[in-house]
């Protein structure tokens, strides 16, 4: 054990000699602070034994002075005041133990210094540990606080710089092919230009051995602490660089890519340096493999987009193709019927207004393909207006009273007068209104009763509801009825079976007034669709994303 004696009393420090002359401690003394501190500098002490009352020196600001030469050697305060109060604060300042001259023998002044180097072995040791510690968490927050790359790992190499005060760093990582490295950060670097004068790292065998580690980059830490001595590192060397490290970046196993710092003073790095840095090379690879799996995620999601926009084009491209010769069928067969062509037999009146009545069918089916490819590629066009209830509800009422009175169903409105302005594309409403009115008709057998009602939900909003006496709708269907190409039994079983578009429709332009439709059912009692649309007293818009 090497101590440095700083004692200023001839006769204290020869009792402080021959007191521990029977141990295993080596003394070398100084007489004043500022030789000590020079000492400390040059040589290698375990521990110092140190006087408070120097000719340069006094009081407890001279153990302040020595820990910020030398905070790494511990500090034995032996001095002839007795005084609790300033031994608790000694301690308080730094300093491992507070003992009296002339009250320790030599056994136990050599114990306190072992203890003392112990001791501050052991606090430099959690110090360093809540260092690791905190770089880590930092890391850990950066990790989970972007998903960003660049960001990711500008931050991490801010850190792990910081971790071992290094001058310079770069991040390289694996390029598309997974078989070079190429810079992905660097700091520090005093001419930018070099840093893309790195030499690209490659796995293939002959150029990892041509390498100034041949290949162990892929493997495990690679450490130079001599860079001037080595050949090669041209840039490390324009750098100014002395020392440096390197880690693999790892994730699962898999290397993705390597940190590497340096310093341009000599140093050596010590296990736990390497360790930590490690550490943060695994941390580092879950960064990269979670931000590399995101970009994918968006990358596959714009194509999905595009994918589906160009589906949606497609088949809004073919109902329009298809409606037009429809059209036409039917426009034929209206004209044919009326004697425009000449007369025309019972029986192929019959088989004429056949043709006309499943010529409409197909092209309210195909109209609702238009129609839902169209809400579907994202964009809804919504023209708003004031919009009178009562008016729009008693036309939706009478469209639709010739298809119910053939099957002896009465159609009822009970609309609020009182409702506040309502702005709405009164077209798209319309379409909400038929949609769910051709279904009630469809569903409530003869005799049955329908009803078209308003009311005013609450200050924001008002409800919209078509009631029926119908066959009713299980629960268990219930959650399906707005998911596309979807029908309840009720629908399958019916003999006028359509697309399964129609309530998707109905959902799409609601939501895109800013509202929302449900249903409520009970099967044999009949159901109720309801929607909802916010009250808006602005001006018109003209498009809505949907």
């Amino acid at each position: 054990m090497r101590v440095l004696l700083v004692e200023d009393n001839d006769d204290d420090a020869l009792l402080i000699c021959e007191t521990l002359s029977e141990t295993a401690v080596e003394i070398e003394r100084v007489e004043r602070l500022s030789t000590a501190l020079e000492r400390l500098v040059q040589g290698c002490f375990d521990a110092v034994l140190l006087d408070l009352s120097l000719p340069d020196a006094f009081g407890l600001d001279t153990i302040d002075r020595v820990l910020r030469q030398a905070s790494g050697v511990p500090i034995v305060v032996l001095t002839g005041l007795n005084d609790e109060v300033a031994a608790v604060k000694a301690v308080e300042r730094g300093a491992q133990d507070y003992l009296i001259k002339g009250q320790v023998d030599g056994h136990l002044l050599a114990r306190s210094l072992r203890y003392a180097i112990q001791r501050h072995k052991a606090e430099e040791s959690l110090k360093e540990r809540n260092r690791e510690l905190s770089v880590l968490r930092k890391i850990s927050e950066t990790i989970l606080g972007s998903l960003d790359l660049k960001i990711v790992l500008d931050q991490i190499l801010e850190q792990a710089m910081l971790s071992g005060s290094f001058d310079l760093g770069n991040i390289r990582l694996l390029d598309s092919s997974g078989d070079s490295l190429e810079v992905a950060v660097a700091t520090g670097y005093r001419d930018p230009n070099n840093v893309q004068s790195h030499r690209r790292l490659s796995r293939t065998k002959e150029a990892a051995q041509s390498s100034h580690f041949s290949g162990l980059v892929f493997e495990q830490p690679c450490i130079e602490e001599h860079v001037r001595a080595c050949t090669g590192l041209r840039t490390m060397k324009k750098e100014g660089v002395e020392s440096f490290v390197q880690v693999p970046v790892r994730a699962e196993g898999e290397v993705l890519g390597i940190i590497q710092l340096a310093s341009r003073t000599p140093r050596s790095f010590s296990d736990e340096e390497v360790r930590l840095l490690e550490t943060v090379g695994n941390h580092m690879g879950i960064a990269v493999q979670r931000a590399q799996l995101y970009e994918e995620t968006r990358r596959q999601a714009s194509e999905l987009e595009r994918a589906s926009k160009l589906q949606a084009d497609f088949t809004a491209m073919i109902a329009h193709d298809l409606r037009s010769p429809l059209m036409n069928i039917t426009g034929v067969a209206e004209v044919m019927i009326e004697g425009m062509f000449g007369d025309v037999t019972d029986e192929q009146k019959k088989w004429l207004e056949r043709i006309q009545a499943n010529g409409r069918t197909l092209v309210d089916l195909v109209s609702d393909f238009l129609d839902f490819s169209k809400l579907e590629s994202g964009y809804v066009e919504v023209r708003k207006e004031r919009v009178d209830f009562s008016d729009l509800i008693q036309r939706t009422i009478e469209n639709f009273q010739f298809l119910a009175r053939e099957k002896g169903i009465s159609i009822s409105d009970a609309v609020d007068l009182s409702l506040p302005a309502v702005h709405a594309d009164p077209r798209r409403v319309d379409q909400v209104l038929s949609n769910l009115l051709s279904n009630a008709i469809k569903f409530t057998g003869e005799e049955g009763r329908i009803e078209v009602g308003t009311a005013l939900a609450d200050a924001t909003e008002v409800k919209v509801w078509v009631r029926d006496n119908g066959v009713g709708i299980p629960a268990d269907e219930i959650g399906q009825l707005f998911q596309k190409y979807q029908q309840g039994g009720n629908a399958k079983r019916s003999s006028l079976q359509g697309t399964g578009l129609g309530l998707v429709i109905c959902k799409m332009i609601v939501e895109a007034h800013g509202g929302t439709i449900w249903v409520e059912s009970e099967p044999g009692q009949g159901s109720t669709f309801f929607f909802s649309l916010p009250v808006n007293r602005q001006g018109a818009t003209d498009a809505t994303p949907a």
